[in-house]
């Protein structure tokens, strides 16, 4: 039997979860599910504090490819909170994920968006993370500043600062530029998996790759991402270079990790 001709598995096994394959992959690369899963947690104890953390919202969580190992990890009277725009992921995750450990939740936010939900009916401005004022740990979200624009960045820059504790933490993996990396970039032919050179500076510090989608893969220089950060009431704590500029010089594998925090009062 060719390659062509061979059955791929209904589900992806992962700790014991059979998940989907039609909703693993929007989660990312299939041959990398579980790497790319055990990289993120090992980000999150090294750069966020996870050891310390009781309380945990996840921004797009998917099927729950970091929650389903986090419950082993965080303590019983902890939670975690995961938050998706796609609804098939979440009835998953909670149907799976939930039934077996009801303190992690997950929470649909229907939300327009160009890629992913396209048929989405309200804007993120419209949505506020459903947690206390300052009751959360940490925060985490992969590859979702990624695909935004300046202005719901803010917002959910705003809504972190909200829910965090005071000395509570926000780890964003999202591509960073300076506009010295251009020129580079388009010298290797690109940065990343999809010749990423985020030539096209839209306003002061935010980049786009493609004109046709711009979120596609968007980037933001460190010093605009940290305005806005301070503006609402977060300071940047730590940068880790990512494998994506094909410079040689890294510390993770793919995009940039931003760790923010709420400073203690």
């Amino acid at each position: 039997m060719g390659k062509a001709e061979q059955i791929l598995p209904a589900a992806v096994d992962h700790h014991g979860f059979q998940i989907p394959r039609h909703l693993a992959w929007r989660t990312g690369r299939l041959d990398r599910f579980r790497e790319v899963s055990d990289e993120h947690i090992t980000h999150l104890q090294t750069y966020a504090g996870l050891a310390d953390a009781r309380h945990v919202v996840e921004i797009g969580c998917g099927v729950g490819r970091d929650a389903i190992p986090l419950m082993h990890i965080l303590p019983r009277d902890g939670s975690y909170l995961g938050i998706d725009i796609i609804p098939g992921s979440i009835e998953w995750a909670r149907a799976n994920v939930s039934a077996h450990s009801p303190h992690f939740r997950f929470v649909h936010f229907d939300v327009a968006d160009q890629q992913h939900n396209p048929g989405g009916a309200n804007a993120m401005e419209c949505y506020k993370i459903p947690c206390r004022d300052g009751s959360q740990d940490l925060i985490f979200l992969y590859s979702v500043f990624t695909h935004m624009f300046p202005d719901d960045v803010a917002r959910y820059l705003s809504e972190f600062a909200r829910v965090l504790r005071p000395g509570g933490r926000v780890l964003a993996s999202m591509f960073t530029m300076e506009r010295g990396l251009i020129s580079y970039l388009k010298a290797i032919g690109g940065g990343g998996l999809r010749s990423l050179t985020f030539s096209h500076e839209v306003e002061d510090g935010f980049f786009h790759n493609d004109p046709e989608v711009v979120p596609g893969a968007t980037a933001y220089s460190l010093d605009r991402l940290g305005a806005m950060a301070v503006k609402a009431g977060l300071v940047p704590e730590r940068f880790v270079r990512g494998s994506w500029r094909k410079d040689g010089e890294f510390d993770v594998n793919g995009q940039d990790l931003v760790v923010l925090r709420k400073p203690a009062f």
